[in-house]
């Protein structure tokens, strides 16, 4: 479930994102839900009193049998789609001028069939205890006309965040609290209540804020409200809004210290259905923004005060750096060698314990250097100090790796730092990521077309990661091949790959022994072409980033078929008609796997693969017949296949594919099935021969 901040999230193992309600400030959250609906004054004074002593009677008493009457409408009749249905949720922030904050979340699930069970029999919630506590008041089971109680302290328990582990960073305030539901059954609706303090923002004096009022499952009723002092200028949008599902008010809390209340509410909002490989839910589904900073050059100029006091760096770090540029005159060889020193001489670990604003806030750079690791943000400030000690104009970036911001609303919901070379004017010239140990590349693939924002006081926008160039990811097959009297077809296959096809085969082959590691390389043709011999392999070391990755070997394999009716012809079958012969071809499209879709296709990565076979005959044809050529260019990807008979007993193939997209709109979606579908046929019809 996407994150509604930065210091909690709560999985109910959907998407969803569901808190709860109710402690002692349930009067607030009654006066600004009342006060919505009535006007100031006495009226208002009367209604609140009222209503707070209604809704207290009810909420101290949990042990009653009465039941919500909104549970009655959410059933298999009503939502005959859903697994589970969020019959009711009312969330109440209350912010303070620092950016402090108070919530409360009272939520209702109902389960309509086994997938929704399975789902739902664990909630996690998590919490930075860094910035914020979180507080379980309540959990209960209702079922027909009953309710049952959970006993959290004897059905949950608190553990480390399993991010830790996968990030390969400890954080010992990073924590999620799992309850698990015993018994719980279909048809079951499942009511929570959780209560949350946080008692600093990331960003002091400033109130800021998303959440999701769409999931993947239906939503039945959600309302949503934000309390904050009468002078807040508070900026909202509800993005990718779904007509007649969402309603808004606004009103003023009258008194010493006067409130605004601003309460969005969501009613029967149609469930998300997941695709494979779409965009995050945070991008497609309806959501509200809000914030009070005044624009994105704000959140990156306090991202650079946060980072600047940092990267002073020490006479043992200065002695580094004038070791590692000495005789260097290029500018990019300079900066290459300080790169690939953080990012492969300072590891990728460590344990988050900063003070001031844990997760965004890095580490002194010479405690970096002397203790030869760190996270993401470390080793980006590393490389910083060291490559201004080395007279580039180098500057911390804030990253939102695999996702793109609203740009209309500055939230600092960015999840990685890394650095950029600037020219004399603050634009960016290259972008450089020290925590990938393998690559060749500065910038993984991965992290372009990705919204990012320079610490840079003066300039300091939103904007996106330069796309990789497809022909910058290479893989390119070089085949010599002859076709024998006997049908055999023999010759040699060369390899050579640049940029992500490069860090592709490194990163695979890194860890495995020499057999394994050809195991590997003779499987890639071998799921392509049925029967094929492979032999004397050889493969540059993959820990040697100097040169680009390649690999030869000889091959052997039957490849023409002689026609029973007419001896004197037959069907050759050459390697050149491989479906998918590139490494990315096996992997990226293959994700192309569904009829149509609604939501566009992450591909992630612009490529090129191209196939050159250059085939001889021992004994020269009479005539070749090969498959009609292709060249198809539109705005997904480009494809060329050739054929050209160089002498009487030469043909030369050559094929060649470029994918140019990273992501693939729904409109499109139907000319990668098309490609899929060609390339199938294609390598199923072989050249006719005829002797």
């Amino acid at each position: 479930m996407p994150k509604k901040n930065n210091y909690l999230k709560v999985l109910p193992t959907y998407s969803t994102r569901l808190f709860l309600i109710l402690n002692g400030r349930l009067f607030l959250l009654l006066s600004a839900i009342i006060i919505l609906f009535f006007p100031t004054g006495s009226r208002a004074k009367d209604a609140i009193e009222s209503g707070l002593k209604e809704q207290t009677q009810i909420a101290s008493d949990s042990s009653k049998t009465e039941i919500p009457h909104f549970t009655e409408e959410i059933n298999r009749s009503t939502y005959p789609y859903a697994h589970a249905v969020l019959a009711q949720e009312i969330e109440h922030l209350e912010y303070h001028a620092d950016g402090s904050k108070e919530s409360q979340d009272d939520v209702y699930i109902t389960i309509l069939d086994e997938e929704g069970k399975r789902n739902h029999e664990v909630l996690s919630f998590h919490v930075n205890k860094a910035y914020g506590r979180l507080k379980i008041e309540f959990c209960e089971i209702i079922r027909a006309s009953k309710r049952r109680n959970v006993d959290i302290a004897a059905h949950s328990h608190e553990e480390a965040s399993a991010g830790n582990s996968r990030s390969n960073i400890y954080n010992p305030l990073q924590k999620v609290v799992k309850v698990f539901l015993p018994g719980l059954e279909i048809g079951d609706t499942i009511h929570y209540r959780l209560n949350q303090r946080q008692f600093k923002a990331i960003i002091a004096n400033q109130i800021y804020g998303s959440i999701l009022g769409q999931y993947d499952i239906p939503i039945h009723s959600y309302i949503f409200t934000v309390t904050t002092p009468a002078e807040t200028r508070l900026k909202w949008l509800i993005k990718d809004e779904i007509k007649e599902c969402v309603t808004f008010r606004e009103s003023r809390l009258p008194g010493k210290r006067p409130k605004t209340i601003r309460s969005w509410t969501f009613n029967r909002v149609p469930q998300i259905v997941p695709e494979p490989q779409m965009p995050s839910f945070r991008r497609v589904a309806m959501r509200l923004l809000y914030s009070t900073l005044p624009d994105w050059p704000a959140i990156a100029a306090w991202y650079d005060t946060l980072v600047e006091k940092k990267l002073t760096p020490g006479e043992e770090l200065k002695k580094k750096v004038n070791e590692l540029t000495e005789g260097k005159t290029n500018p990019d060889e300079k900066m290459a060698s300080l790169f690939y020193y953080v990012a492969r001489q300072i590891r990728y670990l460590g344990v988050s314990g900063e003070s001031e604003r844990p997760g965004f806030e890095p580490h002194d750079v010479n405690l970096t250097f002397e203790r030869r690791h760190g996270v993401c943000r470390d080793k980006a400030a590393l490389l910083v100090s060291m490559l201004r000690l080395a007279d580039f104009n180098a500057a911390a970036v804030l990253i939102r790796v695999g996702d793109k911001l609203d740009k209309e609303i500055p939230l600092p919901y960015f999840n990685h730092a890394i650095v950029a070379v600037l020219d004399d004017n603050g634009n960016a010239l290259h972008f450089l990521d020290p925590t990938s140990e393998t690559s060749r590349q500065f910038l993984p693939d991965y992290e372009r077309e990705c919204s990012y924002l320079i610490a840079d006081s003066k300039n300091g926008s939103l904007a996106l990661t330069p796309p990789v160039s497809p022909q910058e990811n290479s893989f390119i097959l070089e085949i010599i091949d002859k076709l024998s009297p006997t049908g055999k077809l023999g010759g040699t296959i060369t390899i050579s790959c640049t940029g992500f096809n490069d860090t592709m085969m490194r990163s695979i082959m890194m860890n495995q022994s020499r057999k394994e590691q050809e195991n590997f390389l003779k499987r890639l043709f071998l799921s392509q072409y049925s029967g094929l011999e492979l032999f004397n392999l050889n493969w540059s070391d993959p820990a040697d980033r100097s040169v680009n990755f390649t690999f030869s070997g000889n091959f052997l394999v039957t490849a023409l078929l002689h026609s029973e009716k007419t001896p004197t012809a037959g069907l050759l079958q050459p390697l050149a008609n491989m479906e998918k012969p590139g490494l990315l071809d096996r992997w990226i499209l293959q994700r192309a796997d569904m009829t149509k879709r609604r939501y566009p296709l992450k591909l992630g990565y612009t490529y090129t693969t191209i196939l050159r076979e250059h085939l001889s005959f021992s004994k020269t044809p009479k005539t070749l017949k090969p498959p009609k050529k292709i060249a198809i260019d539109n705005e997904v990807f480009s494809q060329t296949i050739k054929f050209t008979q160089e002498k009487p007993d030469k043909l030369l193939i050559e094929r060649r594919f470029t994918l140019k997209k990273t992501e693939v709109e729904p409109q499109y979606y139907q000319l990668l099935t098309g490609l899929q579908n060609r390339n199938q046929k294609r390598s199923l019809t072989p050249i006719e021969i005829e002797w």
